[in-house]
């Protein structure tokens, strides 16, 4: 199996941390793998690229070694090739995609997984908008978008990136303007709405550390579609008390929240929304974007008895838009 494996690694991965220390992950990388071949990013996205390269030249096993933004472009370079696997080392910011599947946060534990090479066919979330990108754990559109959009461009001397992504969605959650709004889910009628905040469509539960989806890995599992969050009707302080909420996922029955299940889910906005799924930008300019799930599009290394949190009943997504005008109690199991 090694023989068959390729490394490609964003050192600029945890704002620059991981460059830092590759010497010491490569020590530990062989410790575990022994000589392996790998490619190292001089630029953004180029993990494409490299890992287009990687499968022409016949490699059955492609390793990210990064985070979040760096897993999908070598993911979205998988699609359309089945004898592909894609493992998953943890060594990002936040790790979102690592965490719905159970992969440690940290280096050693993934290298563990990895060896083990327990792997299972996914489904992907195929976004399109200005241009067409593969999400494989949330994608969203609204302060979310623009906060992830920004984390390119401001604040480049912040290396903590939780801090800085935390503190962007605070700024954007703030000037953010809401836009009227039209979202279709599936076949159903559309739900017109007059001032949409925000919109997550996933397949796991979280998002740079907010737990924005409760229990949604598990649900999306079972009944293979995507889970789905509408912020709307929000402003100034309600927002900031959202988001807070979100952390721990207390913000599930609030006024303007409502949750939903779907397969293919249109978005079509007065003004252009800023989308992104795991930090990589495909919306900017569109005023229509599309989501759609695709099952068994890529095989991930993963634990082999891995378990999903539940800590919603499904309830919670089998709400009528309408419900969520007014605030509901939902039980939440400790």
């Amino acid at each position: 199996m090694l023989s068959e494996l390729f490394i490609i690694i964003n050192p600029n991965a945890n704002t620059g941390k991981l460059g830092k220390k590759l010497e010491s992950a490569f020590t530990l990388a062989k410790e575990y793998l022994g000589d392996f071949e790998y490619a190292v990013t001089e630029r953004p996205q180029q993990e494409t690229e490299l890992a287009t390269e990687a499968i022409k030249k016949g490699y059955k096993i492609l390793v990210a070694l990064g985070g979040d933004g760096t897993a999908t472009n070598i993911g979205d370079s998988i699609i359309g090739h089945p004898d592909v696997t894609l493992g998953l080392l943890s060594a990002g910011s936040m790790c979102d995609w690592h965490r719905t599947h159970s992969i440690p946060y940290d280096l050693e534990g993934s290298l563990k997984i990895l060896v083990e090479g327990h792997s299972e066919k996914f489904p992907a979330i195929k976004c399109s908008g200005d241009k067409t990108h593969y999400a494989f754990d949330m994608t969203d559109g609204g302060f979310t978008g623009k906060a992830a959009a920004a984390a390119h461009y401001e604040m480049k001397w912040m290396k903590i990136g939780l801090i800085k992504y935390n503190y962007l969605a605070l700024k954007y959650v703030l000037k953010f303007k809401n836009t009227s709004a039209k979202i279709t889910l599936d076949d159903r009628d559309p739900i017109e709405i007059p001032d949409l905040t925000n919109v997550f469509a996933a397949i796991g539960d979280d998002i740079s550390g907010f737990h924005v989806m409760p229990s949604n890995g598990a649900y999306s599992q079972k009944n293979k579609d995507l889970g789905v969050v509408i912020a709307h009707g929000m402003k100034g302080l309600n927002r900031v008390k959202m988001l807070i909420k979100a952390i721990p996922g207390n913000h599930v029955g609030m006024k303007g929240m409502h949750f939903d299940r779907c397969k293919k889910m249109i978005v079509e906005t007065e003004f252009p929304l800023c989308w992104e799924n795991e930090g990589e930008i495909y919306n900017e300019n569109s005023k229509k974007v599309e989501i759609e799930r695709i099952d068994d599009a890529i095989k991930v290394i993963v634990p082999k008895d891995r378990t999903y949190k539940i800590d919603y009943n499904e309830e919670i997504y089998l709400q009528k838009f309408e419900e969520s005008f007014t605030k509901r109690k939902f039980k939440k199991f400790t």
